[in-house]
C-alpha cells in the first residue's frame, strides 16, 4: 500500500497511494476488526519506519538501497492523518471513510502535509461542503499570515544565526553564551513552529476551513502537563487518544500509569527522531509530566520554562554526545563577568551592529508574544499590530536563510 511513496514514482505514485489508503478504510468500515485494523494500520506506518529508521534495521532482514528510496516531504504528518483516519473509523466515531475526494483532500492538503495542524477527518470534512470565502474570515486569516511571517522572517531566521553560531563553536564560547543560544534556540523554535501553524492557519480561513490550534501560549505553562496541552496541541492530542489512552492512560495502577506516560513520549521522541537525544528528550518530557503532577514546585511557570528550554538541547544537537558537551559547557564555569557579557553580545553579528540587531530581535520577541497572548485571552488585535507587523517584516525579514524546522520531521 503506502510503500508507493517509497519508489520513484512522482505523482503517479502519490496518487495511487491514496488511492489504496482510501480502499483500506473503506473495507476497515465495512470489517471493523482488530486484525483488520492492525493492517490497515501497519501497511501506513510502513514507509516511514522503512524511511527514517532503515539504519536500524538488520541488512539481513531489508536492504534500503535495493527500492531506491525517498522520503516524501511531510511523510510522519501524512501518516499520522491516516493511522487517525482508520483509529476512528474502528472506534466508530465516523461511520464510514469519506468520499474518495474528500480523503484525498484531507490526506494531502498542500497547506498542511508539511508541518501540520494534524486535523481529525470528522473535523475536516465536516467543513468541506460549507467551505467558501468569506471576508470576515478572509481578514482574520490574512492577519494571521501576517504574524506567521513575523515570527518566522524575523524572530525565528535572525535567532537562528545566533544558536547556529553557538552550536559550531560549543567547545570555545563562554557559558553565559551558550545560556543565551540555549534561550534563543527555545524562542527559534516557538517562532518557527507556531508561525508556520499561524500561516497554515491563515490559508485555511483563506479557503474557508477552520484549522486545528495548535499553539496557546505554551512557555506560560504550569506544569508539563499544562505544557503538552499548549504546545504541538494536535501532535499531543494525537498521542494522547491513539497511543496514552489505548495503553490504558491514567484509569490503571500507578507503576502502569508512569509507563503509559513514558511509552508515550518515548513515541513522541522516535517520531521526531531516530537519533538517542530524540529518545532522551521524549522520556525526559515524559518523567516530568509525571512529577509535575506530583510536585508544586515544578508547576511554577518560571520552572517549568526553565526546564523546557533545557531540554531544546538536545532537540537541537547533532546527537547526544554533543548535547552533553554542551550541558557541561554552560554549568561549568558560567561568569557575568564584564568579557563574558561582551562576547555574548558580540556574538549576534560579530561586528559593531550586534547591538542594533539584539535589540530588534528582542523587539521582535515582546511583538510575538504580546500578540500571542491577546489571542489566548480572546482579545482582538487593535490595528497597530498589524502596522507593526509588516513594518518588521519589510524592514527585518531574513527571507531565505533556512527551512521550517518541522518540515525535517
Amino acid at each position: 500500500m503506502s510503500v508507493f511513496l517509497l519508489l520513484r514514482g512522482g505523482g503517479v505514485a502519490f496518487f495511487a497511494d491514496i488511492f489504496l489508503s482510501w480502499l483500506l478504510a473503506k473495507l476497515l468500515a465495512r470489517n471493523r476488526n482488530r486484525i483488520a485494523l492492525t493492517v490497515c494500520i501497519t501497511l501506513a506506518v510502513l514507509p516511514l519506519v522503512l524511511t527514517k529508521y532503515a539504519p536500524f534495521i538488520p541488512s539481513t532482514l531489508f536492504a534500503p538501497e535495493s527500492l531506491a528510496l525517498v522520503a516524501m516531504a511531510g511523510i510522519s504528518f501524512y501518516t499520522l492523518r491516516i493511522v487517525s483516519c482508520y483509529a476512528d473509523i474502528y472506534a466508530g466515531k465516523i461511520d464510514d471513510a469519506p468520499g474518495f475526494a474528500d480523503y484525498a483532500l484531507y490526506v494531502s492538503l498542500f497547506t498542511q502535509i508539511l508541518s501540520g495542524p494534524i486535523m481529525r477527518v470528522k473535523d475536516f470534512t465536516g467543513q468541506v461542503d460549507s467551505a467558501g470565502f468569506d471576508s470576515g474570515r478572509a481578514s482574520q486569516g490574512a492577519f494571521l499570515i501576517l504574524s506567521g511571517l513575523v515570527k518566522k522572517l524575523v524572530v525565528a531566521n535572525m535567532a537562528a544565526s545566533y544558536v547556529d553560531s553557538v552550536h559550531a563553536r560549543i567547545s570555545t564560547l563562554p557559558a553565559l553564551c551558550l545560556w543565551m543560544g540555549a534561550f534563543l534556540y527555545a524562542v527559534q523554535i516557538y517562532a518557527d513552529f507556531s508561525g508556520y501553524s499561524d500561516i497554515s492557519n491563515g490559508v485555511m480561513l483563506l479557503l474557508g476551513f477552520r484549522s486545528t490550534e495548535n499553539f496557546s501560549t505554551p512557555y506560560f505553562a504550569q506544569g508539563f502537563g499544562d505544557f503538552w496541552r499548549r504546545w504541538h496541541i494536535s501532535l499531543s492530542s494525537w498521542l494522547r487518544d491513539y497511543v496514552y489512552i489505548p495503553l490504558g492512560g491514567s484509569r490503571c495502577s500507578g507503576v502502569r500509569h508512569f509507563v503509559n506516560l513514558l511509552a508515550t513520549f518515548a513515541v513522541s521522541g522516535l517520531w521526531h527522531g531516530t537519533g538517542g537525544n530524540f529518545l532522551f528528550w521524549g522520556l525526559c518530557h515524559g518523567l516530568l509530566v509525571w512529577l509535575s503532577s506530583k510536585l508544586k514546585l515544578i508547576r511554577n511557570p518560571a520552572i517549568t520554562f526553565l526546564l523546557v528550554m533545557l531540554l531544546w538541547i538536545p532537540f537541537r544537537a547533532s546527537g547526544m554526545s554533543q548535547a552533553l558537551t554542551y550541558y557541561a559547557r554552560m554549568f561549568a564555569g558560567l561568569s557575568l563577568s564584564t568579557s563574558a557579557i561582551t562576547s555574548m553580545i558580540v556574538l549576534f553579528t560579530g561586528d559593531n551592529t550586534c547591538v542594533l540587531y539584539a535589540c530588534v530581535l528582542f523587539a521582535g520577541i515582546l511583538a510575538m508574544f504580546l500578540h500571542d497572548m491577546a489571542a489566548f485571552m480572546g482579545k482582538d488585535c487593535p490595528f497597530a499590530f498589524t502596522m507593526l507587523f509588516t513594518v518588521m517584516v519589510i524592514l527585518f525579514g531574513r527571507m531565505g536563510e533556512s527551512a521550517f524546522i518541522y518540515a525535517r520531521f
